[in-house]
C-alpha cells in the first residue's frame, strides 16, 4: 500500500486514480477512502485523483500519544501526501473532518491550492460545537476505549443525527457504519475525537480565502447551518444544497454530487487556462 510519511514520522495512506489535474480528498471522522467509492470512476474520468486517510484513520497510522492529533497535525499530512506526490498544486477537499482539514490547508498555503471542494462540514466553518454535540463526542471517546468499535457503531446510529438521518433516508446503510467503525483502532478513533474537540475556531479567518471554493450541504445535515455560515463568510463561494440528503450527501446523491463538483472544477480549469 502507498504511504506518505509525515514530519513526525507517522504513515499516511493514500491512493490515485485517473489522470488531469489533481483532486485531493478526505472523508470525514471515522471514514476511509473507501467511502468514495461511488463517486471515484465520475472524478478519476477528469481528474487525478487522491484518496487519503488522515492520521487516526483506518490504514493511515494510528499514534497512541493523543498530543500528536490536532488540525495542525492533519493539515501537515496532507501536505505530505502532496509532497509525496511531487503536486506543487491541486484542488483540495474533502467531507466533514475532511472539509475541515482542507479548509486549514487552504488558508495555512493558499499557494498550494487551486479550488476548495467543502461537503457538510461543520469543522470547515470553524464554529464552537453545540452542547450537546460535546457531550455525544464525549461519550463516544468513554464507548470507543471501553467497549469497542461495534458498540461504537450501535451509539452512533442511534444517538449521532449525522448517522441518523443517513439510516433514515437508506436503512440498508446500517452494515455499512458497522464496516466503517470496524476499520478503526479504538486509540486512533478517540485521539481524533479528542483533536476535534479542540479543534481551532476559524470562522473568522474564512473572509481571506481567495481561491474559489465549492460548499456542498444536505438538507438533512446538522451541518447545514454552519456550511451556510460558511458562505457568507467566503466572498464568491458557491453553495449546493442536495436533497434528500444527509451528512454523508456525496453517498446519498452520489450523481447529484459528483455533477456539481465536476461542473465547479472545469469551471476553475478553464479560468486558469485562460
Amino acid at each position: 500500500m502507498p504511504f506518505a510519511k509525515a514530519p513526525d514520522g507517522t504513515r499516511i495512506y493514500y491512493e490515485e486514480h485517473g489522470s488531469g489535474t489533481p483532486l485531493v480528498l478526505a472523508y470525514g471522522i471515522g471514514g476511509n477512502a473507501d467511502m468514495w467509492d461511488v463517486n471515484r470512476d465520475a472524478l478519476a474520468a477528469h481528474h487525478r485523483l487522491v484518496l487519503w486517510e488522515p492520521r487516526g484513520h483506518a490504514r493511515s497510522d494510528s499514534p497512541e500519544d493523543p498530543a500528536r492529533y490536532s488540525f495542525q497535525r492533519w493539515t501537515l499530512d496532507l501536505a505530505a501526501v502532496l509532497d509525496r506526490l511531487k503536486i506543487r498544486k491541486a484542488h483540495v477537499g474533502g467531507l466533514s473532518l475532511g472539509g475541515g482539514i482542507a479548509t486549514r490547508f487552504a488558508l495555512r498555503c493558499p499557494a498550494r491550492v487551486r479550488s476548495l471542494v467543502v461537503t457538510n462540514s461543520s469543522s470547515a466553518a470553524g464554529l464552537p460545537l453545540s452542547v450537546e454535540n460535546l457531550l455525544m463526542r464525549a461519550r463516544s471517546i468513554e464507548i470507543t476505549l471501553t467497549k469497542g468499535m461495534d458498540a461504537m457503531a450501535e451509539f452512533a446510529m442511534a444517538a449521532n443525527p449525522n448517522v441518523s438521518e443517513r439510516l433514515a433516508l437508506d436503512p440498508g446503510a446500517r452494515e455499512e457504519f458497522y464496516e466503517e467503525y470496524r476499520r478503526l483502532s479504538p486509540i486512533g478513533y478517540a485521539n481524533s475525537l479528542r483533536a476535534l474537540l479542540a479543534m481551532d475556531h476559524i470562522t473568522d479567518e474564512l473572509r481571506r480565502l481567495r481561491v474559489p471554493v465549492l460548499l456542498i450541504g444536505g438538507d438533512r445535515d446538522p451541518s447545514l447551518g454552519p456550511m451556510q455560515v460558511m458562505h457568507r463568510k467566503v466572498r464568491g463561494s458557491r453553495l449546493v444544497v442536495l436533497s434528500p440528503a444527509s451528512h454523508f450527501g456525496n453517498r446519498d446523491q452520489p450523481e447529484a454530487w459528483n455533477r456539481a463538483v465536476l461542473e465547479f472544477l472545469a469551471r476553475c480549469d478553464r479560468r486558469t487556462r485562460s
